[in-house]
């Protein structure tokens, strides 16, 4: 992959750690209010709804943190020089992946099973 095209890759991986962190902050804001909300709760429709908010917000805020787990390991790769090959076969993963899913690690052609059967 060449240097343009490494840039590109980087300028999303970047934007899209910064929403993710925007995210999670605004999820642990979501999930504060719902804490301050359950002392006023006084039925037992409002505790259902108090817990199924604070599990929601749990759940969206564990997505979001792998998630940037894989957007700063695909920056790292970016700075050590091997981002863009395919931890299966050590192949290229191709830009059109990589544009939809920059922090992918794998080729469409392993991840079809199709190269590198029986490798974990």
């Amino acid at each position: 992959m060449d240097a343009k095209k490494k840039k590109e890759i980087k300028a999303m991986l970047i934007k899209m750690k910064e929403h993710k962190l925007s995210e999670i902050k605004q999820n642990n804001d979501d999930l504060e209010s719902v804490e301050n909300f359950k002392d006023d709760a006084q039925d037992f429709a409002d505790m259902a709804t108090n817990i199924y908010d604070k599990e929601l917000h749990y759940d969206l805020t564990e997505k979001n943190k792998k998630l940037l787990v894989d957007i700063e390991d695909a920056l790292e790769r970016i700075d050590k020089g091997n981002y863009g090959k395919c931890d299966s076969c050590g192949g290229e993963v191709s830009f059109e992946r990589l544009k939809a899913l920059p922090f992918a690690k794998t080729c469409m052609k392993c991840l079809s099973g199709k190269k590198g059967k029986g490798r974990k």
